[in-house]
């Protein structure tokens, strides 16, 4: 059997990443001990990301990172250091070392060289150049100590931006792309009582969904499909993307929802107060505590599958001035021109992505159990 993860979420993610490397994967069954299993762990309450060693180093030893997984990208990247090096580059702020690609025995440069620039929702972004380098998987499979796969592409990056890095704590030093592509595995164990629905078709690398309507307490809110979708008819539904930490609707659905949640709000005036953000919908409580009262979100999906979002996956408690607890919508509206189920409101469910029969199947799983 698989060594036993603490989070179902990252036992899958992890079963992903595994068969999405392994050269005979087509051979395997992932309910078994035969396949090594790529450490994943969570950063902060929204991001999964996955341990992987990079380089070959004069005593044969690799340097360590943690990527974030993104389901929304089929792109590897790192930062490399010529962002501190290169008089153009900028590096965000991270925890370990920036790679040194230059004193790796197994880098090389791609040729002629192949340059990158990505952005991201959250107007994180990285550029560099494309390179070859060994990859190390440390595993959590006794049989398989670790994996290492020479001749993976990635990007160097030499100009990165991460909106979340602070300071030099900050542990994440780039991105593992897990995005629509032919790399997955099978007989992964669906939840009980899980919905499958198909995805759409999409010239970009995500997942997308036919999303019909949202809900607030269980009331649709029967939006028009013309003001939920966008424009773009390859944008049409919505995105599931594990690399989003929250999620991002139209300007038309989200002005709706913001409605409709604060006609809730004002039922308990007594105890919420309005505070006026740039970026957020946020309520300070006045009295009482927790999420008593506050309420949750739904997506609805064709073919009467829905996502129920609970109040705590749907608002995250901050602290204001004061030490005053506030509540933020974890949905913002969306600046990218096509809504995104991020993985905030992703919490406590499974969600297993069959390439072939181009099917989501998903379902509540408690991920505070092992999966």
């Amino acid at each position: 059997m698989l060594t036993q993860q603490s989070d179902a979420r990252a036992q899958h993610l992890s079963n992903m990443i595994s068969s999405s490397l392994h050269p005979n994967r087509t051979k395997y069954s992932l309910e078994h001990d035969t396949i090594p299993m790529p450490v994943i762990k969570r950063v902060r309450s929204t991001t999964m990301v996955v341990e992987v060693g990079i380089g070959t180093f004069n005593d044969g030893s690799y340097k360590s990172y943690l990527l974030t997984i993104d389901t929304g990208s089929t792109h590897i990247w790192i930062q490399c250091e010529d962002c501190r090096l290169k008089p153009k580059g900028h590096c965000y702020p991270q925890k370990d070392d920036y790679f040194p690609n230059s004193k790796s025995k197994s880098y090389i440069p791609l040729n002629p060289p192949s340059p990158y620039n990505l952005t991201y929702g959250d107007g994180s972004n990285s550029s560099g150049f494309r390179a070859k380098e060994t990859f190390t998987f440390p595993s959590t499979s006794p049989s398989f100590p670790h994996l290492k796969l020479p001749n993976i592409i990635f990007g160097c990056g030499t100009n990165n931006h991460n909106s979340f890095s602070r300071d030099n704590n900050f542990p994440i030093a780039g991105i593992f792309g897990l995005g629509m592509d032919e790399r997955f595995g099978t007989n992964i164990r669906p939840p009980p009582k899980s919905k499958t629905i198909k995805f759409l078709q999409s010239s970009t690398s995500h997942y997308f969904v036919n999303l019909v309507d949202l809900g607030v307490n269980g009331e649709r809110l029967h939006i028009n499909e013309k003001i939920l979708n966008s424009p773009d008819k390859t944008h049409k539904g919505i995105a599931i993307d594990s690399g989003a930490a929250t999620s991002y609707i139209s300007k038309g659905a989200y002005d709706i929802l913001i409605k409709k949640l604060d006609n809730h709000f004002l039922k308990h005036k007594g105890e919420f107060k309005k505070e006026i953000h740039q970026q957020w919908f946020m309520y300070s409580r006045i009295k009482g505590s927790g999420f008593n009262n506050v309420p949750g979100v739904i997506f609805y999906f064709e073919g009467g599958a829905q996502l129920d979002v609970n109040p705590e996956d749907t608002f995250m408690r901050i602290t204001l001035r004061g030490s005053s607890e506030a509540l933020a919508l974890a949905i913002r509206q969306t600046a990218v021109g096509f809504n995104i189920l991020g993985a905030f409101q992703q919490v406590n469910y499974k969600f297993i992505y069959n390439i072939k029969d181009k099917t989501l199947q998903f379902g509540q799983e408690d991920c505070s159990k092992n999966g």
